[in-house]
């Protein structure tokens, strides 16, 4: 299976966004169960996958207007 060149960057920014989403929940369990840790590493991965969705979604509509 060959995926287009056109449809890389959206692939990108979907699993950005699904990265993103994961680590949400885990902050949200983890402040839900009192659990400390993993509250703080939900939030300390939060801190990079917001930076990378916006950056691939940026890039994808950037892309879009080519």
């Amino acid at each position: 299976m060959e995926i287009k060149e056109t449809d890389k960057p959206f692939i990108l920014a979907l699993v950005s966004s699904v990265i993103t989403v994961l680590s949400i929940v885990v902050t949200a369990i983890g402040a839900y169960a009192n659990n400390i840790t993993m509250k703080d590493t939900g939030i300390e991965i939060m801190k990079y996958t917001f930076t990378l969705t916006t950056m691939a979604w940026t890039f994808y509509f950037g892309s879009k207007k080519e």
